[in-house]
């Protein structure tokens, strides 16, 4: 997708596209529709979270999750907030070094300027995702 392609595109509908382009682990697709100067907020108390910048920090992210889940993320519903898409959903996985099952509730915020990502800020229940990563889910 060009920049033309994708400044055509509406909050939501890059929101979309993002999300499905995550389901594929198409790297391309995101590229196309990120700002390469993006900003990223993850929840800090998850051993991924933290602060992210550019094309690389997203890359990251997403290098850094996967190597500690395998996870796939469901929204349940979007809602418009002018340059803002706002998305609440879950997410379910497994901690990869212990196979322990999570399921997590998110609400991620995405900011889109002329048709391109520039900020994603994703809140996560980090209890049940951290206890799977560490192996210890249900020593509540």
């Amino acid at each position: 997708m060009t920049e033309s392609a994708s400044s055509t595109l509406s909050p939501r509908q890059v929101a979309q596209t993002m999300y499905a382009a995550l389901l594929r682990s198409d790297r391309e697709a995101l590229a196309a529709i990120t700002s390469p100067d993006i900003e990223i907020h993850v929840t800090k108390e998850l051993p991924y979270g933290g602060d992210y910048s550019g094309l690389p920090g997203f890359a990251a992210l997403f290098k850094n999750t996967f190597d500690l889940i395998e996870s796939t993320i469901e929204i349940e519903q979007f809602f418009d907030a002018g340059s803002d898409v706002v998305a609440v959903g879950r997410t379910r996985g497994t901690g990869r070094a212990t196979g322990a099952q999570f399921d997590a509730a998110i609400v991620h915020v995405l900011t889109v300027k002329n048709g391109l990502l520039v900020g994603f800020d994703a809140f996560v229940e980090d209890r049940p995702i951290t206890a799977a990563i560490n192996g210890t889910a249900g020593q509540d």
